[in-house]
């Protein structure tokens, strides 16, 4: 009993430590990178209608963590105002070059406003994170409005000169407000006049990096770098030209005719000639993207002119197209296969394995397009079919430089990186809303790839679910810049700051060691459309910029070295099916199963015969002699 009790103090001594070490461990504390804080102002309209600024201070915590973004205050908040710290935040992390997956950020806005909403205080989110990412203290006396757009630019918000007037009577001494302030919002010069008498300057500001210099004192705005086109990168693009046209080619010579007496054949190949020949242009110039690029829209030309050329010549159309359809169908599933293997993936190539899945899920999109036209119109089906083969093929142009081995990303990584551009995507979208962005059309398409993102993250496609997140990301981009154009009509301006935005993040990549080569290609793509269509532009630009800054953000960038593999990848020509040889290859098998039976049956007839032999000879003389011999062995023992 006294030894028990003699162990209780050094029990309790090893509880206590254990209990020490385990609340002190690293793993359980919050380390606190900053805090920051600014003043911000809205406006409130009174019960007489006058509309008046209202001060309030909105502040920043930053703590390790893993990207998330909190949003707090003492009045209501709007629903879009969670939108807007998500994404200004995400917009401050790359004007810094800082991976925010590393941090939580916690904001909170204190005002005498009943609600705050809008997003017109999305760059002083921004400046605040910047703050406490570079460890540079803000200025009290400045004040700000405005928007933050993805691209660092300064986006337009409303009552600028109330905001001023308020902004002055709290005491600030600078008011930064955007540049492309449209009437009525601009400054009045009754508001300037009522600044300069309280001792405060308005100043213009066109990006947030302006912005950034006010409120520190310090310039951190990179200077531009147009030569990002690396040897590497060249190298890689140019061995997928090379395959994609040696594949082009292979469709080009199965051609039963070139020169159809079918006018509808005769167009589609007369089309594909035009695009060849502006594909040799590009790779003559070195833009090997942009001519393989074009190649998916030649190729899937002549292969419709193939098909409907051996549709004109069948003596049952609906059932070759249903056996083209079915064969492409087995080919699809086969080439996910290929793709989706160990390969040696790090952040500069898991873009390509991406594109690659991204392009077999464009090719199963059109071949059930194929499939649900193939009973009302053969001609459509035949379209889609073709399409389906060629976008199958491409996908495994930007897999083949990939040599194979073990990969840098886990599929538990892939799962969480699913789960935070899901969330990601989310802000965007809502943010794009907040901004009342008026065109239905990308509209749909955003929420289209944000539905995919979340039906291939359920199904545990994670890396399909990532891309399609990127791409919803990269349409609220093209959205928010367009939205900016339609109302201020700065076409140059917003033109210059995203290619800008896009060139900064490809050069900070690259000086990383990372080759992003879906985010070189897109700016590279984009730039070809530069005076032809400025949706485009912007698309791919956005594009550009979203899957850099992906790439970028990746862990152990550079932990893998990368060699590319240059060797001729073998996609042939889609044939033609046979139904003949198909037959045979039906007959074939029968006669295989019957020979298959009559061998078992031989089998089995042998062992049966082997089994009666054995019991008759258990059975025989010889096997009773031995049964008497034991019953007089037992009768000699009892005795």
């Amino acid at each position: 009993m006294k030894l028990i009790w003699s162990l209780i103090p050094l029990v309790a001594l090893i509880f206590l430590s254990a209990f020490a070490l385990v609340h002190a461990s690293p793993l359980q504390q919050v380390d606190q990178l900053g805090n920051a804080s600014l003043y911000i102002f809205g406006v409130s309209t009174l019960s007489n209608g006058t509309t008046v600024g209202v001060p309030a201070i909105l502040s920043l915590k930053v703590t390790n963590g893993t990207g998330q973004v909190f949003l707090g205050s003492t009045p209501l908040t709007g629903t879009g105002t969670q939108a807007q710290a998500t994404l200004s935040t995400l917009v401050a992390c790359r004007l810094v070059n800082v991976n925010c997956n590393h941090y939580n950020f916690y904001f909170y806005i204190t005002s005498s406003s009943s609600e705050v909403s809008g997003p017109s205080a999305g760059a002083a989110f921004a400046i605040a994170a910047m703050a406490v990412l570079t460890g540079k203290p803000l200025n009290p006396k400045i004040a700000m409005t405005g928007t933050a757009n993805p691209d660092g630019s300064m986006g337009i918000v409303g009552d600028v000169a109330t905001k001023s007037e308020a902004a002055a009577a709290q005491g600030m001494k600078i008011f930064l407000y955007p540049s492309d302030e449209p009437s009525p919002d601009n400054m009045t010069p009754a508001a300037l006049a009522y600044d300069e008498s309280l001792g405060m300057v308005a100043v213009p500001i066109s990006s947030v990096y302006q912005a950034y210099q006010y409120f520190t004192g310090y310039n951190i705005t990179p200077a531009a770098n147009s030569d990002i086109y690396t040897s590497l990168y060249n190298l890689v693009m140019k061995s997928t030209y090379q395959e994609f046209n040696a594949y082009q080619q292979s469709i080009y010579s199965s051609l039963p005719e070139k020169t159809s007496t079918n006018s509808t054949v005769e167009s589609f190949i007369r089309q594909a000639d035009i695009l060849i020949q502006n594909e040799s242009a590009y790779a003559a110039s070195g833009d090997y993207y942009v001519a393989a690029s074009e190649m998916v829209e030649s190729a899937s030309y002549l292969l419709v002119a193939k098909t409907l050329e051996q549709l004109g010549t069948s003596a049952d159309p609906s059932q070759f197209m249903a056996g083209l359809i079915s064969s492409e169908n087995t080919s699809i599933q086969n080439t996910y296969g290929e793709v989706t293997q160990d390969h040696l993936t790090n952040s500069s190539t898991i873009d390509l394995k991406l594109i690659a899945i991204d392009r077999l899920a464009e090719a199963s999109s059109y071949l059930n397009s194929s499939e649900s036209t193939l009973d009302s119109d053969l001609f459509s089906s035949a379209i889609n079919y073709s399409f389906a083969e060629v976008k199958r093929a491409s996908s495994l142009f930007w897999v083949g430089s990939l040599p194979t081995g073990s990969s840098n990303f886990s599929e538990a990584y892939y799962a969480n990186l699913s789960n935070y551009y899901i969330y990601r995507a989310s802000s965007f979208i809502n943010y794009a809303e907040l901004l009342g962005v008026n065109n239905p059309a990308q509209v749909n398409g955003m929420k289209s790839s944000f539905g995919a993102a979340e039906n291939y993250q359920g199904e545990g496609h994670f890396i399909a679910s990532i891309f399609n997140s990127l791409g919803t990301i990269a349409t609220a981009d093209q959205l928010i810049e367009e939205n900016s154009i339609s109302i201020n009509g700065s076409v140059s301006v917003v033109e210059n700051q995203i290619s800008l935005s896009a060139l900064r993040a490809i050069d900070e990549a690259e000086k990383a060691g990372i080759t992003p080569f879906l985010g070189l290609s897109y700016y590279q793509y984009g730039n070809s459309f530069e005076n032809t269509s400025l949706t485009y532009y912007l698309d791919f630009e956005a594009l550009s910029m979203t899957y850099t800054n992906f790439e970028a953000g990746l862990v152990n960038a550079s932990s893998l070295p990368f060699t590319p593999v240059l060797q001729p990848i073998s996609v042939p020509a889609p044939t033609n099916v046979d139904w003949e040889i198909f037959g045979y290859a039906v007959l074939g098998f029968a006669i295989g199963v019957l020979v298959s039976g009559l061998l078992y049956e031989y089998r089995l007839f042998r062992l049966v015969r082997k089994n009666a032999l054995a019991k008759l000879i258990n059975n025989g003389p010889r096997s009773r002699k031995r049964k008497n011999n034991t019953k007089q062995r037992r009768r000699r023992n009892k005795k």
